[in-house]
């Protein structure tokens, strides 16, 4: 019995001395990605990777370029991270490089939005042999609005001599957009996607139409030969921020949303005395719309929700404005301020 365990705790010994020798002198290895997120594989993801591909770029850069979408099994929208797992030939160590979709949230099953990693090939010479996976997908934060109220004219060939997409954008709503974030893929011959293309337009005033314009990278110039998904990302506001409408000379009407909402259509009409919104609620649950108009309404306003008048909105006045508070069901509606006072 004694020698038994004299022989065990010899052996414990020798295996604890060796475990010391290797995490002395190789700890890269055995710490490798100990501190990225446990990956999960599920036949039921939040998020998926459709495709990609890579290239060395003129500076010899490792490019991976591809689309992520959102999984139809999942009901919320997603914010993702997309990663790449990759050998630091500096550090020896093995490091995990994040790079955010072109597009802020997935909202649509399967619908393809682009991103693009460009990683230095000289400190991470095997990142041209990566796949890009899903580092991180959550539930989108709310409250968030998001607008659609742009159209975008384009011709999907390429036009110029570096097989560049020319085209316009229009804000058709009356208020400012800010911070536009133009995206598109770009194929080959085969509809292999073979890069990520994206424009940024600081502002676009009411009514407005500018021009953007696509560039592919020059080291696979030769292969572009049409673009897809072209589509922007614009944020409308900050969390419980009101954005302001001047709908008059002397009234403005201010709006905010206690969810995910996409703004596709917003007007006044002068002659009408009414403010429309087209919205689209994408979280699965009702939100609510918060309103104010100032100076103070004397007579009530008349609204309705896809065509049906809502009987009891709770309404109050305060501080020179009156404050209304809405509760919009999940989906697409179209919403109608009426009878508003000059």
């Amino acid at each position: 019995m004694s020698k038994t365990y004299n022989h065990s705790l010899h052996v414990l010994y020798v295996v604890s001395f060796l475990a010391i020798l290797l995490i002395l002198f190789y700890p890269s290895e055995i710490f490798s990605f100990t501190n990225e997120p446990e990956i999960i594989s599920s036949e039921n993801p939040r998020a998926f990777v459709k495709n990609y591909s890579s290239y060395f770029d003129s500076d010899n850069n490792t490019i991976i370029v591809g689309s992520v979408a959102k999984s139809d099994y999942q009901d919320f929208p997603q914010s993702v991270l997309v990663g790449v797992k990759t050998h630091n030939n500096i550090t020896n160590s093995n490091e995990i490089i994040t790079e955010e979709p072109y597009n802020s949230i997935l909202s649509k099953d399967n619908e393809p939005f682009p991103f693009k990693f460009k990683i230095n090939s000289t400190i991470f010479p095997d990142a041209v042999n990566s796949e890009p996976f899903i580092f991180e997908s959550r539930n989108a934060s709310i409250p968030n609005t998001k607008l659609n109220t742009f159209t975008l004219e384009y011709p999907v060939i390429p036009q110029g001599n570096h097989k560049e997409l020319y085209g316009n954008i229009t804000n058709t709503s009356p208020i400012q957009l800010n911070n536009i974030t133009l995206f598109a893929i770009v194929n080959d011959r085969n509809s292999t996607q073979i890069d990520s293309v994206k424009s940024v337009i600081p502002t676009l005033k009411p009514y407005q139409t500018l021009k953007f314009t696509f560039v592919p990278d020059t080291a696979i110039e030769n292969n572009v030969y049409f673009y897809s998904c072209v589509g922007g990302d614009i944020d409308d506001m900050k969390i419980n921020d009101f954005q302001i409408v001047s709908i008059s000379s002397s009234k403005v009407l201010g709006y905010k949303f206690s969810s995910l909402i996409q703004i596709d259509y917003l007007n006044y009409n002068a002659s009408g005395n009414q403010f429309s919104f087209t919205i689209n609620n994408i979280y699965p649950y009702p939100g609510s719309l918060s309103l104010q108009l100032m100076p103070i309404q004397e007579e009530p306003v008349a609204i309705s929700i896809d065509g049906l008048p809502v009987e009891t909105v709770s309404a109050r006045n305060e501080d020179n404005k009156t404050l209304l508070e809405l509760s919009i069901p999940q989906g697409v509606h179209d919403i109608i301020i009426s009878k508003i006072q000059e």
